[in-house]
Formats: C-alpha cells, structure tokens, sequence
C-alpha cells in the first residue's frame, strides 16, 4: 500500500509542481498594468487565457489519476499531459517567435493531440493557419491588443 501511494505522488509530482507554476505565472500577471483602461480584453488577457487552458488540463491530470487510484475507468494520461507541454511551450515561446508563429504551432499541436483532420496534413495546416487568423483579426483588430511579431519586424 506504502509502495503504490509514493508512485501516486510521484506521478502527482509534475502535475502540482506546473499547478504551482502556472499560479506564479497567473500572479505574475495580474501585476501587468495597462496604460490605460482598455476594458476586458487587456495586455493581460492572452496570458490569463493561457493560464486557464493550462488549469485545465492539469486538473484534467490530477482528476484521472485520483480516479485511476480509486479504481476507476483507467485512461491514459499522455493526451492530457500533452496539452500541458504544448501549453506550456506556447506560452514560453510566445515572445520569442511571435503570435502567428506560436499560435500556429500550438493550434497544430492541439490538432495532432485531438487527432483532427488525421491523415489530411494539408488541411490540418490550412485549418491551423484560418484558427491564427482568425483570432489575430479578433484580437488586433476588434480588441486593439498589439501582438508580439517576430523579433526585428515591426508591429
């Protein structure tokens, strides 16, 4: 019993530690202060957003291995876990690369995860790049939010 409640926490471990992480993060973000009062949808939208999706899927996480434990419908956890990284993985590359570049990447990640369009990769990438675009029309354009471009372009 000792043996199979340490695996549980160390298979716990990951989870809570990007938990903690992702509230940091979240606490980080609400220092953000805007020039001025820009409603909703302000510089600290995209990474509460972010940081929502990542909740998600942890807690996503955490719940199918309390259920697994408990002897309920075992699953796997790699999907889940998955989305975690990619999530992740956007929201560090995000400045870096951009928001066309990030979101694309990440939306296509999300499409392999989900097995969207499988066996279709060009419609897969036509269908990544019209989710980009659609929300940076969304977000430049009817929200007036400044999105990171590549490094040395202008916005």
């Amino acid at each position: 019993m000792a043996e199979s409640q340490s695996s549980v926490a160390g298979r716990l471990g990951v989870p809570i530690s990007l938990l903690i992480l992702t509230t940091v993060y979240v606490a980080a973000a609400f220092q953000i202060r805007p020039q001025f009062s820009e409603g909703l949808v302000g510089p600290r939208f995209l990474p509460l957003l972010a940081a929502a999706l990542m909740y998600g899927a942890l807690f996503t996480i955490i719940w199918k291995e309390r259920r697994q434990r408990t002897g309920g419908e075992s699953g796997s956890l790699i999907q889940p876990a998955a989305i975690v990284v990619a999530t992740a993985a956007y929201i560090g590359v995000f400045k870096w690369l951009g928001y066309s570049l990030s979101t694309f990447l990440f939306v296509f990640a999300l499409f392999m995860l989900f097995s969207y369009q499988a066996g279709r990769p060009v419609r897969r990438v036509i269908d990544a790049l019209a989710v980009t675009a659609v929300f940076y029309g969304l977000f430049a354009f009817v929200f007036g939010i400044r999105l990171p471009v590549f490094p040395g372009l202008p916005l």
